[in-house]
């Protein structure tokens, strides 16, 4: 019986609560392999009231998880923040139970904010010499306790308590090992959000580089909402008329003029667009350049997009323009077993559902920012779970033992019961038979000690078999066997038996247990009175 299916998940779900969508990423095991079997994204409306928003996640949360067992289910939300980050450091060598400790002296120099009211975990990636000095090399991963008792709350409304929760570059970083990695080469990946947006650097499936950059895809939402000024006046777009202009339009060409919905011409689009454009090629340039610094003049091969923000048309020719390196749109679903009609519209999602993805991917390994508290919780409901559910299945195989067990044990009693009717009305003649055969060997040598045998004969126990004698200068030595579990006792009994009638001293000279049986091998010397 498989204990570990008793109790094990049969879904691993990843979640990526978005500023203006929710995505979910239903996995299952088969074969030893993960595969997709539910993919979705809600839309959020921006409605500037905070509490609205929270309301309509818990809504759209419980409409996805319609229909998932969510005890049966390990899910794992990817969480995101300006101070959410990752790093990758290097602490002194340690004991392992010290190493928390050390990590959180040491954490405060790698991150650009401070770090006191945040949670922390990390996971170790190995250890290594550095000017002669042995170290761990770990990466380390941050959230304020705010943040993620927002997202808490969120999921506890809605019913979700989760086993981990990552920070995006944690989940980006998982997406890229199973998708993407190339061993010769080194790739930047881009998550453009929102409200955030993300920027990881791999080396094969090394993580090299982590960092938010300042430009998301509400900054070319709000550049283009700036007061135009044309023959008609003065005027500017609403929030929803730029973003809904930005999805169709993207970045018009330089050549093309014409007007949109007759309020805005490509050409002032263009030009609206084009600051935070430069600002988002500066901020990747300012982070290919401190990963040259670091690797000594190392290059980046390719660039990949992924987030709301990468479809932003235009945008993989403009960045490949200004980087000259390759562009590419991600694909989330590149290197996954997709189940059919796990995902509907493939080609507005791929690149949407990196986060979502790649949480469920990591199967809920390495960081975990919940609480301390949560975390034990969370073992103790398995560890419970896991002994009760054993305690159930051993109850279920000592029964089932019991009842096989009680079954083979009456055969047994019914066949030693007619055994032991075929032995006793054997016995008689077996003993007889065994000591003419025992006396016969020895008289062949010395028929005077006829008498000795004829006794002796007579005093051996139901259980002592013997299967040699011989006699030399007034000794009898004899070896045999003891049939049962009391072998000793019963060897013990026959030697002051013997001692008791003709023989004046027994010696026992050796004994040895029987192989796979219960008994005793022995040989005795014994001297005639």
């Amino acid at each position: 019986m498989d204990l570990k299916g008793i109790f094990k998940k049969d879904y691993i779900i990843g979640l990526d609560l978005g500023s203006t969508s929710v995505k979910i990423a239903q996995f299952t095991k088969k074969e030893g392999e993960l595969r997709l079997v539910k993919a979705d994204l809600r839309e959020i409306k921006p409605t500037g009231n905070e509490a609205l928003r929270e309301k309509e996640i818990v809504l759209v949360l419980k409409d996805l998880f319609k229909g998932i067992n969510v005890k049966k289910s390990k899910i794992i939300a990817s969480i995101n923040c300006p101070k959410t980050a990752i790093k990758i450091a290097k602490v002194p060598y340690m004991p392992k139970t010290e190493l928390r400790d050390g990590i959180n002296l040491e954490a405060k120099n790698y991150f650009p904010f401070p770090i006191e009211n945040s949670l922390l975990d990390y996971e170790i990636l190995g250890d290594m010499i550095e000017k002669g000095v042995r170290k761990y090399e770990v990466v380390v991963g941050v959230s304020p306790k705010k943040t993620v008792e927002g997202y808490l709350s969120l999921l506890a409304e809605a019913g979700i308590k989760p086993a981990s929760l990552i920070p995006c570059s944690s989940a980006l970083q998982k997406l890229v090992e199973h998708s993407y990695v190339k061993e010769d080469k080194t790739q930047c990946f881009i998550d453009i959000g929102e409200l955030h947006t993300e920027l990881v650097i791999f080396k094969g499936n090394t993580l090299m580089f982590s960092r938010k950059i300042p430009v998301t895809g509400r900054d070319f939402t709000k550049a283009m909402t700036g007061v135009l000024a044309s023959d008609r006046g003065r005027m500017g777009l609403s929030l929803d008329e730029a973003e809904k202009i930005k999805r169709e339009t993207g970045i018009p060409p330089e050549a093309e003029s014409k007007t949109i919905d007759n309020k805005i011409s490509t050409s002032q689009i263009l030009s609206m667009l084009r600051a935070p454009l430069e600002r988002l090629v500066g901020e990747i340039e300012r982070c290919f350049d401190y990963y040259r610094e670091e690797t000594s003049g190392a290059k980046i091969d390719s660039l990949v997009l992924f987030g709301a923000g990468a479809s932003l048309g235009g945008l993989i020719k403009y960045l490949y323009g200004a980087l000259g390196i390759e562009v590419k749109l991600g694909d989330v679903l590149e290197g996954l077993k997709v189940e059919p009609n796990a995902i509907e519209e493939k080609g507005k999602l791929s690149y949407r559902l990196e986060l979502a993805i790649g949480a469920a991917l990591t199967e809920g390994k390495g960081i975990n920012l919940l609480p301390q508290e949560l975390k034990e919780e969370t073992k103790r409901i398995v560890k419970r779970g896991t002994i009760e559910a054993v305690a159930t299945a051993a109850v279920l195989i000592l029964a089932l033992l019991y009842i096989g067990m009680k079954i083979k044990l009456t055969n047994f009693e019914k066949r030693i019961s007619v055994a032991k009717l075929e032995l006793s009305s054997l016995q008689a003649q077996l003993k007889k038979a065994e000591a003419h055969h025992l006396a016969g060997m020895v008289l062949a040598d010395e028929p005077h000690w006829e008498h000795v045998f004829k006794e002796l004969s007579n005093l051996i126990h139901d259980n002592v078999h013997l299967t040699s004698m011989n006699m030399r200068n007034n000794i009898i030595t004899m070896k045999g066997i003891v049939t049962s579990e009391h072998g000793e006792e019963i060897l013990s009994d026959f030697i002051l038996t013997l001692e008791k009638g003709i023989f004046k001293n027994v010696k026992l000279v050796n004994t040895k247990d029987l192989k796979g049986r219960a008994g005793n091998e022995f040989e005795l010397k014994c001297w005639i009175d």
